[in-house]
């Protein structure tokens, strides 16, 4: 069995779903080290994945994953031909996209989130049309549909009918370097680093509306003036679509340094900030997963995370669940993880608990159980 992986979304900036492709590829190797692969990918990509592929088994990609249409035009229509020759059996899209056209081989997709669908008012318009009419197509299409939560399995037969007996869920996980870190000096180099004062609490992802940041500087606005805990908070992560409104309204509160936008840091650094701060707070208003969520748990960081979505089911009882739409829920979340110490140890013992659950070799050896299953049905 030969197993094709589209690996464009790893690139060396990057997020969610690019972080889950590289992860599962790694798990991928450490639990089927005589596995064939063909991926295809861009030379970003393979220099991203670190390796060493033999000759005809990488195909370059001419056009990124970011490239719509004519990126999903020539996935569709010209990547078929390509995966017949080099005797593809399985292809995986790991980040929804898979070929519309098939030529004897199985499709495997995974499906991070319906976001197009149940929030597109977070997303530009035409880009959320179109990933509608896209997403109904790849559904249709694909051979087995790989969910990262029981909730996107719900969403996918609430929102697309799909039949649930072809769908497997196959949890995500922290990777690795995301674990407790005693070391103060280490603290201390990264505060330095990011210009930190004191006492912070901490938030990543992707800078975008969904992500729900104007709710969550106004609570945290809140919770300063009515508590006076002197604490930072800290926003890291890339400009995303749709800022400009968030940015004014941002502009218009005057945060000086009690807010910091830190951008893009690099991955190495996220344990870190992770570990050195108060908590972790991420009170978005839909996700697929969550994994930001866990890769603070894995560090021992107590975590405040909303209620709704793929959230409770992945963090467990292990965080203080909020209600994303409210201010006032979103500042008392917060407020009692900086004052209540005992809730903040138990949170943080917890959470190591709840994180040791996910495991990307886990997440591998099903992934790879599902090509397989594909495989012997074709």
């Amino acid at each position: 069995m030969k197993v094709g992986i589209d690996t464009r979304t790893v690139t060396p900036v990057r997020s969610g779903v690019g972080n889950y492709v590289l992860n599962l590829l790694e798990g991928l190797r450490w639990v089927a080290p005589q596995q064939e692969f063909f991926l295809l990918g861009q030379k970003q990509n393979l220099e991203t994945i670190g390796w060493n592929l033999p000759s005809g088994m990488f195909h370059t990609s001419p056009l990124s994953h970011e490239s719509h249409p004519w990126g999903d035009l020539w996935e569709h229509f010209l990547l078929p031909r390509t995966l017949q020759r080099a005797g593809v059996d399985v292809f995986h899209g790991p980040a929804t996209l898979i070929p519309l056209a098939s030529t004897g081989f199985s499709r495997v997709v995974t499906i991070h989130d319906l976001v197009a669908f149940l929030f597109s008012e977070t997303i530009p318009k035409k880009y959320a049309l179109y990933m509608r009419w896209l997403i109904r197509q790849v559904v249709q299409k694909a051979d087995r549909i790989i969910s990262v939560s029981e909730h996107t399995k719900q969403d996918l037969m609430d929102v697309l009918k799909v039949d649930p007996a072809k769908i497997s869920v196959v949890y995500e996980a922290a990777p690795p370097g995301f674990q407790p870190i005693r070391d103060q000096t280490k603290h201390a180099w990264v505060r330095r680093r990011y210009n930190l004062k004191g006492p912070f609490l901490y938030h990543v992802g992707n800078i975008e509306p969904r992500k729900n940041l104007v709710r969550l500087v106004k609570a945290f606005l809140l919770m300063r003036q009515r508590s006076n805990l002197k604490v930072q908070l800290v926003i890291t992560g890339q400009k995303g679509w749709l800022t400009n409104m968030l940015f004014r309204e941002l502009d218009y509160m005057q945060l000086g340094d009690e807010v910091i936008f830190t951008g893009y840091v690099p991955r190495t650094d996220l344990p870190l900030l992770m570990n050195a701060a108060e908590a972790f707070v991420f009170p978005s208003l839909y996700e697929g997963f969550g994994l930001p969520a866990l890769e603070a748990m894995s560090c021992g960081t107590p975590v405040v995370t909303s209620n709704i979505s793929s959230l409770p089911e992945v963090v467990g009882d292990a965080a203080v669940l909020v209600d994303p739409e409210r201010v006032e829920s979103i500042a008392h979340g917060m407020e009692i993880v900086l004052t209540d110490s005992d809730l903040r140890d138990r949170l943080a013992k917890e959470g190591l608990v709840q994180a040791r659950k996910f495991s990307w070799e886990r997440a591998a050896r099903e992934t790879l159980a599902v090509y397989r299953r594909v495989y012997e049905e074709k």
